[in-house]
């Protein structure tokens, strides 16, 4: 596509005089390196970079200028886009690939899109700006895209996750965390909130991007985390570089006289490529200014240590009894089939047709963050969604239903309905009372069942079986599982739409502590 892409950028400019003066303009734009933070950043003197907007959405179809032509791309589920000439380029070949219809700027469910883009445009590097991190029409969805080699960060990138590749460390990288066919490192130079990742396919570099985006805080008045990325393809791989923000213009961009520069930073600023529209600000900018700049923006350092926290915390899983009837109607959100049933039958697990001793519905979740729903159990009263595995056993002539779930988002939902006033103290103390209720039934089991006990068709009762010496209260309160729903242990209705900011932050923030 990299042919077609070239020739389209030829025939729009021999078309479009005032857009093609622009890019003839990049040839003689005054230049220079600036060291800072262990890279050479590259200055721009780009007065022509002020944008050509005439009068609504730039973005949308109705309103193209004159002699404006467009490059078809298709993305994942029937998004379809459009390929434009930038109108204020930075880069020779700048590109603008935007949705065609107005929706706005975000990067949920469209980054495998931008995947799918860096591996069209061979030797195109794909950007993307989040709505307060750079980007000048926040109100319609796009990337854009540039040659390789132009952004100090993205070249950086590339010498330093091609050593990784081939199995060589470097000490600028910190390998952090890893699903199936993809890597997160975080980059230790330049500024901070850098994070590269490698990946063999779109699939798994998306949902290690995912995870680490959902381990930021999201502000309250943002609608996605501020942060630029970078995509592009090589030898073989998916690479990015992602650089988290705080905030989305420096002090110096609002300040008056000589501490005023007209700096915004975006992708390209945040890669060391550094735009400077003013051409009185070109020569005084300094690598002190720099810093000043790249601090106000960048996370915080105290953000920073929260966010590799987060993305290398751990949670163990437990097992919560959630219902159990001769029926229970089920579903599975993620397979699509709808509502499901199974029913006790002939002491044994009725699904389909079919009996079972056991049934097991896996879902594999991301023990670092808050899980997401993935069944739903009906109610007379209703549907309750919870995250995490579902699995049914037999107990004592019914069906039981048991969600192993993560200890935390078990909290999550027990906390938030709790109506405790000390949210922490609540997370702390709930969470010492269930790893109570984990090691003791774990010790009995050890103790009396042995390593097959849970594979029993029917239910055994610790009273058969406990040594006579034990005393009532040293007994565990369930066999099957390690507590129930109820308030007999602790009321447990799942992902509820109870579980408020301020529970999730109490659990965040005390993870896995009991004292």
């Amino acid at each position: 596509m990299a042919t077609d892409i070239d020739k389209f950028v030829h025939d729009q400019l021999s078309v479009w005089p005032a857009v093609a003066a622009k890019y003839r303009a990049l040839k003689s734009t005054r230049t220079r390196t600036l060291p800072y933070g262990g890279i050479l950043v590259t200055l721009q003197s780009n007065p022509g970079r002020l944008p050509i907007f005439d009068h609504g959405c730039p973005l949308c179809e109705e309103n193209y200028m004159e002699h404006q032509h467009t490059l078809p791309f298709e993305g994942r589920k029937g998004r379809k886009y459009n390929i434009l000439v930038n109108r204020a380029p930075i880069f020779p070949n700048h590109l603008v690939i935007t949705r065609d219809v107005h929706v706005p700027q975000t990067i949920w469910h469209r980054f495998p899109d931008m995947l799918d883009l860096a591996a069209s445009l061979d030797g195109y590097l794909v950007f993307y700006n989040s709505p307060k991190s750079g980007t000048t029409v926040p109100g319609h969805a796009h990337f854009q895209a540039c040659p390789k080699g132009y952004m100090p960060l993205e070249r950086a990138a590339e010498r330093l996750l091609r050593e990784v590749s081939a199995g060589r460390s470097t000490e600028e990288l910190e390998f952090v965390a890893s699903v199936r066919d993809a890597e997160l490192y975080h980059y230790k130079k330049f500024h901070r909130g850098i994070f590269m990742l490698r990946a063999l396919t779109p699939k798994s570099m998306a949902k290690m991007f995912y995870r680490l985006l959902d381990c930021l805080n999201l502000l309250a008045e943002d609608t996605e985390p501020r942060f630029n990325a970078l995509t592009y393809c090589s030898e073989g791989e998916y690479r990015a570089v992602v650089t988290l923000r705080s905030a989305s213009k420096p002090g110096c961009y609002y300040a008056k006289g000589e501490k005023h520069f007209s700096i915004s930073p975006g992708a390209a600023e945040m890669a060391g490529f550094v735009v400077v529209p003013e051409p009185e600000d070109f020569d005084r900018l300094n690598a002190n200014v720099l810093e000043q700049i790249y601090n106000d923006v960048t996370l915080s350092e105290e953000d920073e240590k929260r966010l590799l926290w987060r993305l290398v915390r751990t949670q163990p899983r437990i097992e919560v009894g959630i219902v159990r009837d001769k029926e229970i109607r089920f579903e599975i959100i993620s397979d699509g089939a709808g509502p499901q049933r199974v029913s006790y039958r002939e002491g044994k697990i009725d699904y389909g047709g079919m009996l079972y001793d056991e049934l097991v519905f896996e879902a594999v979740t991301i023990s670092t963050l808050f899980a997401e729903p993935s069944f739903i159990i009906y109610r007379d009263g209703g549907e309750e969604r919870f995250a995490g595995t579902l699995k049914f056993i037999v107990d004592g002539g019914k069906v039981c239903a048991v969600n192993i779930i993560g200890a935390e988002d078990y909290l999550m939902s027990v906390v938030s309905t709790s109506g405790a006033r000390d949210l922490k103290s609540a997370a702390i103390g709930t969470r010492r009372w269930l790893m109570a209720q984990v090691g003791h039934r774990h010790a009995h089991k050890a103790v009396i069942g042995g390593p097959g006990l849970d594979n029993t068709p029917s239910l055994v009762t610790w009273l058969e079986h406990r040594p006579q010496e034990e005393k009532p209260e040293d007994i565990p309160a369930h066999l099957r599982f390690d507590v129930c729903a109820t308030e007999h242990c602790r009321p447990y209705y799942g992902i509820t739409d109870k579980a408020d900011t301020k529970a999730r932050m109490a659990i965040d923030e005390t993870w896995g502590q009991t004292e």
